[in-house]
């Protein structure tokens, strides 16, 4: 389901992708890479909220990854989050 859905989400069909990394999520909740591509097309779709909520898991889950931080401050600064996605950037670097 993972790697469908990553192959979903280069055929930006986000909502396909989403579908699989939510189903591989249920079998395998605790790996962050898969709610980090979630939040990829999610943000992808404009569904900020919900991008930044993958991948604070992700970041909960697997720690200071660099990306992790870069995404999630990137969706933060889509959303005029400003301040938090400062902070992420710098997290990142």
């Amino acid at each position: 389901m993972f790697n469908r859905g990553f192959a979903y989400d280069k055929l930006q069909n986000f909502e396909q992708a989403i579908a699989d990394y939510t189903s591989a999520i249920a079998v395998e909740p605790n790996n962050a890479f898969t709610y980090y591509n979630k939040g990829i097309s999610l943000d992808r779709m404009g569904a900020f909220d919900e991008a930044i909520e993958c991948f604070s898991t992700a970041i909960e889950l697997e720690g200071g990854k660099a990306d992790f931080y870069h995404n999630r401050g990137f969706a933060y600064r889509k959303n005029k989050d400003y301040e938090k996605a400062i902070d992420d950037y710098t997290k990142a670097i």
